[in-house]
């Protein structure tokens, strides 16, 4: 039940923004009756997270949602939906950010998870450290673009970059960083064996 709720979960976070514009075109004039039948399935599912989980970070998602569903259902001001992406992209530079602040940092727990909890050499170290950097530069920059395409005013707008670009600059950012990183573990592999 808890996975296929997760999957639900993740699908709609990621088709958030066509789900959205779906329903904005498809069901504007029942906008507030939808939003308030949604909040007692979002309250359900906090729950759920919560008494399965018990970290707050599990329910920032569904949460966020939340709040959102109850100020369009309270307003019926749809704009209210566009914040999600803003809000999320803040949630994640926060917690990239703290983790430099109070190391281990989050690419380092990641690279931990691969090295089987092994402590890492302080080299790895240090280049974990600079790729949490490049995605808090990263968050920074995806906050202030949806935020321009919030203010925007078209949905379109908004729905492409939220639904499409970021998520094509999340997978260039992630490429990249791998094509650098298998660079310089050859690079490193090439200095241990003309040393040995």
């Amino acid at each position: 039940m808890m996975r296929l709720l997760k999957i639900l979960g993740s699908l709609c976070a990621v088709l958030y923004p066509l789900l959205v514009l779906w329903l904005l075109s498809a069901y504007r004039e029942h906008l507030r009756s939808i939003c308030l039948f949604g909040l007692p399935v979002l309250v359900l599912v906090c729950v759920l997270y919560w008494v399965r989980a018990r970290q707050l970070r599990q329910l920032l998602s569904p949460l966020v949602a939340l709040v959102l569903f109850a100020a369009v259902a309270a307003t019926d001001a749809p704009e209210f939906f566009k914040l999600y992406p803003i809000i999320v992209s803040a949630l994640l530079l926060v917690h990239f950010a703290s983790s430099l602040a109070n190391p281990p940092t989050v690419i380092e727990q990641l690279a931990r998870l691969g090295n089987r909890g092994e402590p890492l050499p302080p080299e790895a170290v240090l280049y974990c450290r600079k790729v949490t950097w490049t995605w808090v530069g990263f968050f920074c920059f995806n906050i202030t673009v949806s935020a321009l395409t919030a203010l925007s005013g078209s949905w379109l707008v908004w729905t492409w970059y939220n639904g499409c670009i970021s998520y094509v600059l999340i997978g260039l950012l992630m490429a990249g960083e791998w094509c650098v990183r298998r660079h310089l573990q050859a690079k490193q592999q090439q200095h241990h064996s003309t040393s040995a």
